[in-house]
């Protein structure tokens, strides 16, 4: 897969956690909020990891499309470019990374700059509301230290800068097992067709032999 379909994949988790996330901050009970917050972050860091096996192992199998399509004679001039930018690659999958994560991380960037130099009436505000949706998924892990979100302690500040790259980095471990699991799945596919042989010569030795009218 693409960096944009993996980056489309990482942002659909996003969304979902932050509208399930608002859901639950709105009941205003500290203590269901951390825990269900993160229970709710758990199964996003879940998602985004199979996301990224399905997203790894399909990529694999475009990869194999490829070599073979080069090993046709006359078959290597019709790959179509967007074919190579859906192989599977450690690169792709790094670039990800970065592509999922660098919204978030220059939203909470410019929010940290305003705390710096004290900006003051709504430009602050814009930047701590976007902020403070961007990084939601991950607030449960600090809220029982830190209630507030008007402060820049070193745990917020580490929440605000690592926590965009999180969960694409989770998909990008989930996409790095794409060789195992497709080399897995063509195992399989291998086994079934030598059983499906092995069934199809068992049921012609025992087939019944008919009896032949005399004449």
């Amino acid at each position: 897969m693409s960096v944009l379909d993996m980056w489309k994949g990482d942002l659909t988790v996003k969304i979902l956690l932050i509208v399930v996330g608002f859901m639950i901050f709105s009941f205003g009970v500290t203590w269901l909020w951390i825990l269900l917050g993160i229970l709710l972050l758990l199964g996003g860091c879940i998602m985004s990891f199979r996301q990224g096996q399905g997203m790894g192992r399909e990529a694999c199998s475009i990869s194999k499309s490829i070599a073979r399509m080069q090993e046709t004679p006359g078959k290597s001039g019709q790959i179509d470019a967007k074919m190579y930018r859906q192989a599977w690659s450690v690169s792709t999958g790094l670039k990800s990374i970065f592509a999922g994560g660098i919204v978030g991380y220059v939203i909470n960037c410019i929010y940290i700059v305003c705390m710096i130099v004290k900006v003051d009436g709504v430009p602050l505000l814009v930047t701590r509301l976007a902020s403070f949706a961007v990084s939601l998924p991950y607030m449960p892990l600090i809220t029982y230290w830190r209630p507030v979100f008007d402060v820049l302690t070193w745990d917020i500040v580490l929440m605000l800068m690592v926590g965009p790259f999180v969960l694409p980095a989770i998909q990008f471990a989930g996409y790095m097992q794409g060789p195992r699991l497709w080399e897995k799945t063509e195992q399989a596919m291998a086994q079934g067709k030598r059983r499906a042989k092995a069934r199809s010569r068992i049921v012609k030795k025992k087939k019944p032999r008919l009896n032949q009218p005399e004449i």
